[in-house]
């Protein structure tokens, strides 16, 4: 069921841009729901943003957590498990709760993300997806059975459904794989849908991997990955990797 209402995302329209003005449309008791943000909700695996958000008194109270609610299924072959649409809700600090009866339906307000956290999980989404690519060369078996990911601010991991383990062999080749991505540099862009601007693909070179996550715009930043292997148990191997050699770089944002 398609929800009556729908939060705009700038972090879609400009994913550089740190900061929007607002108008606020609903307040929970510890969420505020505003008409758009710049902030990225909790989805495809990446941490949500952090940030603040400024009354008309001046006053600031933080948001911890931002989450995607009400949205709905496309029903668009390549996107299986997205959810469109929707609105988005701004957790507040629990120190920061008593702020909201200073808030009220209709006012104005400036939403501001933390740039080095947006930063960190841009790059480490990027090392996510080079990650992939390099895992779909060396065992293509294993991205038909992706169970899921994580990203955080300081790595990322994959879960796959695999009856063949990882050998040391194949991780050092995935590593090297995934460095020579890094090494060339290339350039990465994302495409939205024509049907759903909400259903959006990340692009490198010849890949294209379906993904709504915020993304660096050239693969060279990530640096050097290390990938380390955990069994999970019968058939699920875990693969996750850091980036010790990153470059973050929050002078774009504004």
């Amino acid at each position: 069921m398609k929800f009556h209402r729908q939060t705009r995302k700038r972090y879609y329209e400009d994913s550089y841009a740190g900061h929007c003005q607002a108008s606020v449309i609903k307040i929970e008791a510890d969420m505020i729901e505003l008409d758009a943000t710049v902030a990225f909700p909790e989805g495809g695996g990446q941490e949500a943003d952090h940030g603040t958000i400024t009354l008309n008194n001046g006053r600031v109270l933080r948001f911890i957590d931002v989450r995607k609610m009400y949205g709905h299924a496309p029903g668009i072959n390549g996107f299986p498990d997205v959810q469109v649409g929707g609105v988005i809700w701004h957790k507040v600090h629990p120190d920061d709760v008593s702020l909201l009866s200073d808030l009220h339906i209709g006012d104005n307000v400036a939403i501001c993300i933390d740039t080095d956290r947006r930063a960190r999980l841009s790059l480490s989404h990027t090392a996510s997806h080079i990650l992939y690519v390099a895992v779909g060369m060396i065992r293509p078996d294993a991205v038909q059975s992706t169970l899921g990911c994580h990203i955080r601010t300081d790595g990322a991991r994959f879960d796959f459904g695999v009856s063949e383990r990882f050998t040391a062999e194949q991780i050092s080749q995935i590593e090297a794989c995934a460095y020579d991505l890094v090494l060339r540099n290339a350039a990465i862009t994302m495409s939205a849908h024509p049907q759903e601007p909400d259903l959006r693909s990340w692009h490198c070179e010849q890949h294209q991997i379906a993904c709504g996550g915020t993304h660096l715009n050239r693969t060279g930043p990530v640096g050097r990955l290390v990938v380390k292997r955990k069994s999970l148990g019968t058939g699920k191997e875990r693969l996750s990797c850091s980036f010790p050699d990153a470059v973050f770089d929050t002078t774009r944002f504004y």
